[in-house]
């Protein structure tokens, strides 16, 4: 199975956590440097500064690599790390957790000169630059268009609809269910289906309904699965059944990663037992301030920020084991019967599997589009390998 290698996204964070990534033809390896890129002159050289964002235009690719395009894509001239001290890297330019780059030009380089972004799921992106020696040359935000090379399948749920937000990822549209464009800004997100510009770009979402496109129970007991390289399961999606979920633990064994939702906490449960112990469903609604426990990930979003719970059932986390990682924590005692502070946003890697799960206690309905809560799913989601290092 080929295995999620985004190189990095949703900063060397999680440590408690081991490797998720494999390999991927024709992509760019390593991980993202430890240190955040500088972007200061240096004499005798030129320095190419910008950030690389996915398609949405504003969630970093933390280990997105920067090349000098001398040649052909593939045949291009290495840069090195500019990092707070200096050269961290002399063979590699590698965005670093916020998805910022500094790459050091070789000197006897200056002049207007062809760069390439390389990031797996992406397509390359090439971009020009004027460089300068003794100087820095900063060319902004640089989006990159999503591609098929990782592949991610969506279970539908009752109330939310993480495909809204991958697809913004992808850079795709998806449909409403009766062949139109599905619209965010009006629609309900649970409502979101596939369309063939999505599927192009390595986004599925399966059909609940028999007979029509992709049933889902079906799917996920078949070979198909293993096509894939993240299962995103919805908020109240429940097909648990002795063949399903063996091929889903299959799945997570072999590399693939997993995103649970708020109410599909029950198949959670039993897919990975003992992980999480849950409150009773807390029915109250509103806004809590989430901490942002990430270093990482807080430079991304902000700390604290707004999580907004906005259904009269959801799912509260009472406590987690010792190698479950919090990402988002949050005083949830006015919304549940659960008192003080808990996780809402958390992640870890099962006992022997390379593959990384991922469950949150909040989801997208509710929030504003581009709202914090939304980003951070989102950073978590696009750097896989950041946030689930190698031990």
């Amino acid at each position: 199975m080929k295995k999620l290698q985004m190189l990095a996204v949703l900063a060397v964070a999680a440590v408690t956590l081991a490797a998720c990534g494999g390999g991927s033809s024709g992509t760019s390896t390593g991980t993202a440097m430890a240190g955040k890129a500088t972007c200061t002159a240096q004499a005798g050289v030129g320095v190419l500064c910008g950030t690389a964002v996915a398609a949405d235009g504003v969630t970093p690719l933390a280990g997105a690599e920067v090349r000098l395009n001398t040649a052909t894509a593939m045949e291009v001239g290495k840069l090195a790390t500019l990092g707070a001290k200096g050269v961290e890297d002399a063979t590699r330019c590698v965005a670093d957790a916020t998805g910022n780059f500094a790459c050091v030009v070789p000197s006897g380089s200056a002049g207007t000169l062809s760069f390439l972004l390389i990031f797996t799921g992406f397509d390359n992106k090439s971009f020009s630059a004027d460089i300068v020696s003794d100087s820095t040359t900063d060319v902004g935000a640089q989006t990159m268009s999503g591609s098929s090379s990782e592949k991610w399948v969506v279970v539908p749920g009752s109330f939310d609809g993480v495909q809204v937000l991958l697809a913004q990822l992808k850079g795709c549209t998806l449909d409403d269910g009766s062949g139109g464009a599905f619209d965010p800004a009006t629609m309900d997100a649970a409502d979101a289906r596939a369309s063939t510009d999505c599927t192009n770009k390595g986004l599925l979402v399966l059909d609940e309904t028999p007979g029509t496109e992709t049933y889902v129970a079906t799917f996920l007991a078949s070979s198909l699965l293993s096509e894939y390289d993240a299962l995103f399961i919805n908020c109240n999606a429940n097909y648990t059944a002795t063949d399903v979920d063996a091929k889903i633990q299959e799945f997570s064994m072999a590399g693939g990663h997993i995103y649970f939702s708020d109410l599909a906490d029950s198949w959670l449960t039993i897919l990975f037992p003992s992980k999480i112990t849950f409150g009773a469903h807390a029915t109250g609604t509103g806004t809590v301030s989430g901490d942002v426990v990430d270093t990482n990930l807080a430079a991304v979003v902000g700390n604290p920020i707004n999580i907004v719970f906005d259904l009269g059932s959801w799912a509260d986390i009472d406590t987690v084991t010792s190698d479950v990682t919090t990402f988002i924590q949050g005083d949830i005692s006015a919304l549940s019967s659960l008192t003080g502070v808990h996780p809402i946003t958390v992640g870890w890697r099962p006992s022997s599997a390379t593959g990384c799960i991922f469950y949150t206690s909040y989801h997208i309905e509710g929030a504003s589009t581009g709202a914090p809560q939304e980003l951070a799913i989102k950073y978590l989601v696009q750097n896989i390998p950041t946030v689930c290092p190698a031990p």
